[in-house]
């Protein structure tokens, strides 16, 4: 699932499999759920009551367009997700963990740095934490992410389309462009 810095979602890091007769959801790699679906050209069927729409954005990405309430009063949800591939590298994980990468994705400027805190360690001390920030690198079956962790916590998920010893590609953005390309800090 795309997201922006606000989205608020139960599991945090929604990734969902579509298959012609299931629906699971998971967080990160652990199966949430699991519901029975009808796919009838363009729509979900779930439970032969809700009708989800899905929109093609692209071959990568969709949009699913469900009735839900928001606030209290029925809404249209839409909620973009991406098609996961295998990350093109021909690094190891211990190579690419030992890289960093500057990234500016819409005039907004951040680095991708793995393994190391990246929290005041004032702070730390302060609130008694023994991490703060920390990115790592996961992986689902073939594809890489880098994982934010705050708190110890994984908080937000980024899929790694290529990683050399020069760049980082990520993709998966909520909005165009939908990837950004990270140049090697030395």
């Amino acid at each position: 699932m795309t997201k922006e810095g606000d989205t608020y979602i139960i599991p945090e890091n929604l990734i969902i499999e579509i298959n012609s007769d299931s629906l699971k959801y998971f967080s990160f790699d652990q199966l949430q759920s699991s519901i029975p679906i009808k796919i009838k050209n363009n729509n979900i069927i779930i439970n032969q009551k809700q009708t989800d729409t899905v929109e093609f954005i692209n071959e990568d990405r969709i949009k699913i367009k469900s009735q839900g309430k928001v606030n209290d009063k029925n809404s249209l949800i839409e909620t973009e997700y991406v098609r996961l591939k295998k990350t093109k590298t021909k690094l190891s994980p211990e190579e690419i963990q030992k890289l960093s990468f500057k990234f500016n994705w819409n005039d907004e400027k951040f680095k991708v740095i793995f393994n190391k805190e990246l929290g005041s360690p004032q702070v730390m001390k302060i609130m008694e934490k023994d991490e703060l920030t920390k990115i790592r690198l996961e992986k689902i079956d073939s594809t890489y992410f880098i994982s934010i962790y705050e708190s110890g916590k994984r908080a937000t998920i980024v899929p790694i389309k290529e990683v050399s010893n020069d760049r980082m590609i990520l993709y998966g953005m909520p909005r165009k462009p939908y990837k950004i390309v990270g140049e090697k800090i030395e």
